[in-house]
């Protein structure tokens, strides 16, 4: 009876350990993928180095402002909006906009 116990207890633990470990690493996921999961985006899996040069804008937008949602409104309709504009040029990145337009129709592809 002792060997039935201690192995019922065992497989408790087991258990246990793994919830712990299932939940923790549900925490700690990668925060870009749930960005492409959430992103309007179509052409989003394939180019995540264009999405992330140009996601960047938006992000170096947001903290540099602050501004309530501005972060979401520039990546709004896949970057194509005003409020992605302006971020390119609060953030001094005027240079980069033909590449930047370049990157968001790659990425805006097989949107209808």
């Amino acid at each position: 009876m002792p060997a039935q116990l201690r192995q019922r207890v065992s497989l408790r633990s087991l258990t246990s350990v793994l919830v712990t470990l299932a939940v923790f690493g549900l925490l700690v996921a990668d925060e870009t993928s749930a960005r492409f999961l959430d992103d309007e985006c179509k052409g989003v899996m394939g180019n995540r180095d264009l999405y992330e040069k140009v996601v960047r804008i938006c992000d170096d937008c947001d903290n540099i402002f602050r501004l309530n949602n501005i972060g979401h409104k520039c990546r709004k309709n896949c970057f194509y909006n005003m409020d992605f504009l302006w971020c390119v040029y609060a953030t001094e990145r005027r240079e980069e906009l033909d590449q930047l337009n370049r990157s968001m129709s790659i990425l805006r592809a097989g949107r209808k």
